[in-house]
């Protein structure tokens, strides 16, 4: 939420101050000297110069007021409003101007410049708010935390209806997850100023963050009814609506937020993320990732979702593509190693895939069948000693006359397979049952024996959504079908 202020307040204090000046037009004889010569306001003076003064009227000097209007108000130019300020002379600036100087000055980075500036109006004056307030957004952004705070307290204190100071406090305290002090503040900020949109969003955020969506959603709702182009604001309410199953909802919000910033890459993740885990949209998924891909090619989240996308799909190169780039990126990414021992073996490379699968057995203890695929393929890369070793300790995981211990056991001794075939014929969970087929069929293809391989993998080869039923497709299909 501080990027609002960031982006705002100088429009904001320039407008001030030349509402300031348009009420009183000061007869400062230094007033002249915020003409630049060369300025549309100073062609328009001399113009002026040539008419006949009227009666009953004051002459009066331009002053800082056309200085801006000239070269902020018109052009949006912060650089040249300061040089034009800067030629004019500063030192004949009134506070409002001098304000504003500083304002600029913090904009081209100039801290320490605009620092001074600052502190020479709240040493002048205690209760310039405005200036306190804008010393506390200078020592944000230097990082200066407790300067800062205290800035900012003595800006509530000089005027306690200030809801940009109570705003920026509530929003420190989101960025620290104080939720307790976020909300106070949010809440007062708010009591002043209840239209303002990124107040009610940030308090929104505070109440997701504390599990009351049902009252985050209508301060949301208020947000976008107050200014239906705050993008934030819908991108919020797109998350809020999907923790509370609103999906369609969602979706509508992160299409808005494309429509109006469509080279931001994360509402094409979110909204990826929604059509693939809520409506199976992989079309439209995988045009959001394109999206984000093309946007950042080492978007490590895109990286995932595209190889999950593309194994599900079946489009096992590509998925092998994106799963490498993944440990690329990120080579503790430990859900990568069993798709990468998957495509491993897909592709003949046996010994690479045994490194995969034990990478992955080493992460995940729990799950017997990546050191049984492990084992299979030290075995299909001639390295039977160190095969039978991973088949010996597997099979002391399981009791006698279970089905993946008799499975483990014919993968252990390559003989008979009278006794796997028949606990697999009654094992009464169906999914482990046909799993574990495949490593009867994976014994038969080690072993020549095409016509049993091909009898089982056909038989699984159809189903999905396990590695088992992927590698018996390959088998029979090639990875790229």
């Amino acid at each position: 939420m501080l990027r609002y202020y960031e982006k705002t307040l100088i429009p904001f204090l320039l407008a001030l101050t030349l509402l300031l000046f348009s009420c009183n037009t000061s007869t400062n004889s230094g007033g002249s000297n915020f003409v630049a010569e060369d300025s549309p306001v100073a062609e328009q003076t001399e113009n002026q110069a040539e008419q006949p003064e009227q009666p009953g009227t004051e002459s009066h000097p331009e002053n800082a007021a056309a200085v801006l209007d000239s070269f902020y108000t018109q052009t949006g130019d912060s650089q040249e409003a300061l040089a034009a300020l800067e030629e004019a002379g500063i030192d004949s600036m009134d506070d409002e101007s001098r304000l504003v100087y500083a304002v600029l000055l913090r904009d081209q980075g100039r801290l320490d410049e605009s620092r001074k500036e600052l502190q020479s109006l709240v040493d002048k004056d205690s209760g310039n708010a405005e200036a306190w307030y804008n010393l506390a957004l200078l020592e944000y952004a230097a990082g200066n935390d407790e300067a800062r705070d205290t800035a900012l307290d003595s800006a509530v204190s000089a005027d306690k209806t200030m809801a940009d100071a109570y705003a920026f406090r509530g929003n420190l305290a989101l960025g620290e997850s104080d939720w307790d002090k976020a909300e106070v503040n949010l809440k007062k900020a708010l009591e002043i100023k209840s239209d303002s949109v990124e107040s009610l969003t940030g308090l929104a955020w505070v109440m997701a963050k504390t599990e009351r969506l049902d009252g985050a959603l209508p301060l949301l709702d208020k947000a976008v009814e107050i200014d239906p182009e705050f993008v934030y604001a819908r991108v919020d309410r797109s998350r809020v609506n999907v923790a509370l199953r609103n999906y369609n909802d969602a979706e509508k919000d992160l299409s808005f937020a494309i429509s109006r910033e469509p080279d931001v890459q994360w509402h094409y993740l979110d909204r990826a993320r929604i059509r693939l885990r809520y409506f199976q949209d992989y079309e439209g998924a995988l045009e959001d990732l394109n999206n984000v891909e093309r946007l950042d090619p080492d978007n490590f989240f895109a990286m995932v979702y595209l190889a999950g996308l593309h194994d599900d799909l079946r489009h096992f190169k590509l998925a092998e593509k994106y799963y490498q780039r993944v440990v690329d990126l990120r080579s503790d990414y430990i859900w990568a190693y069993m798709p990468l021992g998957k495509f491993a073996w897909m592709e003949g490379r046996f010994e690479e895939a045994s490194m995969w699968f034990l990478k992955a057995a080493s992460e995940d203890s729990e799950d017997f069948r990546f050191s049984l695929m492990a084992g299979l393929a030290l075995l299909r890369s001639g390295n039977s000693i160190e095969a039978d070793k991973i088949f010996s300790e597997t099979l002391r995981r399981f009791d006698r006359g279970e089905s993946a211990y008799e499975v483990v056991r014919f993968c252990a001794e390559r003989n008979s397979d009278y006794y796997a075939v028949n606990a697999l014929n009654k094992e009464q969970n169906e999914a482990l049952g046909e799993r574990l087929w495949f490593y009867l069929g994976a014994i038969y293809e080690y072993e020549k024996n095409e016509i049993g391989a091909v009898a089982v993998y056909t038989r699984i080869a159809d189903l999905k959504g396990e590695m088992e039923y992927d590698l018996a497709w390959a088998a029979l299909n090639g990875m790229d079908g």
